[in-house]
């Protein structure tokens, strides 16, 4: 059995050892493979040891060695077929021997060796392909907690061998391409060999933008005609977020692994970095259809040296992105604070009330924001969603960056945020929805494909007077969608698409936001010192603080509830009472009620709704009704 360093170093030749005793035949080697690699990946200490793709730079990783990748779902392209098994002759002596294919896109044969296509011993199969980004909105402290768990991980071997030859495991119906990479080689190295053979077709210019996502390049082909066909491509990395930085994957999936759009997964795979990936050429029949083809061909085989592909050994879907928390809540020690958990809150709830100048209530309120997330749907209903809108933010605090502050404050404590300036020209320009391209066949993304529990912070004090175009209103209508339906519609030219979301959404406006919110809380503020509120929360935030509210808000949010039928008639006897007493409250303003019990419950540590619960809920939501001269329910 090899040893760790080994196999997790030399994947394929653990695949290569048990493919010979099963001598390819049975098949069984792909479930021993498949067995083998998830019996190991479940010791936490291997699994420590092995690098993450997000925080590692690729020249400091090996080809084809075991890695770690967290991202979010961004696009599913169609299946890959691939050879499975296939069959290599010495030329020399012709000798045949079968190979295994699987977790390889690059088809591996000696010197004097070549594939015979055609040999029923080949064996096809297929594998899902998906487009996987680094998660949008994970703020800073989170990449750090990672970048402090990553191994260390020293420069790759630059030594290699140039006996092997390979081909593009990925049937096409051109023939495959060849190139002559090693295994031993390094990321850096393969880099070079890419522009290289990139530079055989034309030449290559590459120039960076300002949010590092995009690279242009020149590409020159051979038309019908013989003449040079030029077209100029962009290799986009389609962010949600365009000032996101980090790198994307292409993620090959075997077996009966199975992901959605926009969901979080942290995969273990094999990292292929080959550059003839990215140089395979494209016989073309029809010169009106070249530009076409280029251009699917561009997204789809993006260069390895900015997308590199992950041949996926396991992976799941997460429920929380908080680093300081393991995956599978159900056994962590880190569950003990929900012993303390209405400590934790008192702690959060000053630190709240010294960012909003001294409101308690818009503190308490922000706390139940916080944790708050869509846990059941019904029929159109997204029950457990309470969008935020914080109104009464003046010219003199918007003077002194009261909303920036805010928010930078807010990320410091969630896993995933975003702010977005809501000025006339980034409604009128931003792509807010994604939008199928059939040109390329691929989603472009769009500002709203986050994934869930990112908490989406909406500056409206920034819009000035002027005329919304027509995008500007389709976006505005987007964000509506989000705040009070948590779906949006993706765009698929003929027609849309409903995805379902789960962003939890705090606008900040000057007025009542234009777009309608679950709760509006006029600010009240007892000071209007917003440099020094901000000094006093940086002195009293201490790093302890810090850590045991970002472990309170994920465990609240993640904290099973239920809603006894004792109580359920207590609610339903003093909504009756209500109604008897005319205070006006309707069967939308109980729901809306249950939902902040709910929300006030879980923040305080209680896994059901207890009378004292109840009744803080109602005292809450009087207060914010009164502010706005709604009266009292």
């Amino acid at each position: 059995m090899p040893g760790v360093e080994d196999w997790t170093l030399s994947p394929h030749k653990v695949v290569n050892r048990i493919f010979a005793e099963d001598c390819g035949s049975s098949g069984q080697w792909r479930q021993r493979a498949r067995e083998f690699f998830e019996e190991e990946l479940k010791q936490p200490s291997i699994l420590e040891e092995l690098p993450w793709v997000n925080e590692t730079p690729l020249h400091y990783m090996r080809p084809n060695q075991v890695v770690r990748f967290r991202g979010m779902v961004q696009d599913m392209f169609d299946n890959e077929f691939f050879m499975d098994t296939y069959e290599v002759c010495n030329k020399n002596t012709g000798a045949t021997r079968l190979q295994p294919g699987r977790y390889k896109d690059i088809a591996e044969c000696g010197k004097d060796e070549t594939i015979i296509t055609s040999s029923p011993h080949c064996e096809t199969g297929d594998r899902l392909v998906y487009y996987c980004v680094p998660i949008p909105g994970e703020n800073e402290w989170v990449k750090k907690v990672y970048q402090d768990k990553n191994p260390h991980v020293g420069e790759a071997s630059s030594s290699h061998d140039t006996s092997q030859k390979k081909r593009c495991i990925a049937e096409e119906d051109s023939s495959y391409t060849t190139g002559n990479v090693c295994d031993n080689q390094t990321v850096e190295e393969m880099v070079s060999m890419e522009s290289e053979s990139m530079g055989e077709c034309g030449e290559t210019k590459r120039s960076k933008t300002d949010g590092g996502d995009e690279i242009t390049q020149e590409y020159q082909g051979t038309g019908n005609d013989g003449t040079r066909a030029v077209a100029s491509l962009t290799v986009n990395l389609n962010f949600p977020i365009p000032e996101m930085k980090g790198t994307p994957c292409l993620l090959k999936i075997y077996d009966d692994l199975n992901f959605s759009l926009n969901e979080i997964i942290e995969v273990v795979g094999i990292l292929s970095v080959d550059p003839t990936l990215s140089s395979r050429g494209i016989d073309h029949e029809e010169g009106d259809s070249l530009a076409m083809d280029l251009e699917e061909e561009a997204a789809h085989n993006l260069p390895p040296s900015l997308v590199p592909r992950l041949h996926v050994l396991t992976a799941q879907k997460v429920s929380h992105t908080n680093p300081l928390l393991p995956t599978d809540l159900s056994c962590s020690k880190e569950l003990s604070v929900i012993q303390n958990m209405r400590e934790t809150r008192e702690m959060l709830c000053q630190v709240l009330q010294e960012a909003f100048l001294g409101d308690a209530l818009a503190a308490e309120l922000m706390i139940c924001h916080l944790v708050s997330s869509v846990y059941l749907r019904k029929d159109v209903i997204a029950l457990g969603k309470y969008s935020m809108n914080i109104s009464g933010v003046s010219k003199s605090l918007q003077e002194q960056q009261y909303t920036f502050l805010l928010y930078k404050l807010i990320s410091s404590l969630v896993t995933q945020s975003h702010f977005f300036s809501m000025t006339l020209s980034n409604m009128n320009t931003t792509n807010f929805i994604p939008k199928k391209d059939y040109q390329a066949n691929r989603l472009i993304s769009g500002l709203l494909q986050l994934s869930q529990h990112t908490h989406l912070v909406l500056d409206e004090t920034a819009l000035t007077a002027g005329q919304l175009d027509t995008k500007g209103v389709q976006n505005l209508t987007a964000l509506g969608n989000i705040i009070n339906w948590q779906k949006a519609d993706y765009e698929f030219q003929y027609h849309q698409i409903e995805q379902q979301t789960n962003i939890p959404v705090l606008i900040l406006s000057e007025g009542r936001a234009m777009i309608s919110s679950d709760a509006e809380v006029r600010l009240d503020p007892k000071h209007s010192d917003v440099p020094a509120a901000f000094r006093n929360i940086r002195s009293k935030l201490t790093p302890d603080m810090q850590q045991r509210i970002r472990l309170y808000l994920t465990i609240a949010r993640l904290i099973d509830y239920n809603l006894s039928d004792e109580m359920q008639k207590m609610v339903q006897d003093d909504f009756v009472h209500s109604r008897r007493d005319k205070n006006g409250i309707t069967a939308n303003d109980l729901h809306k009620l249950l939902v902040l019990a709910r929300l006030v419950a879980v923040s305080c540590g209680e896994t059901s709704l207890t009378c004292d619960v109840w009744k803080s809920a109602k005292v809450l939501e009087n207060e914010r009704n009164l502010r706005l001269n709604i009266g009292p329910h």
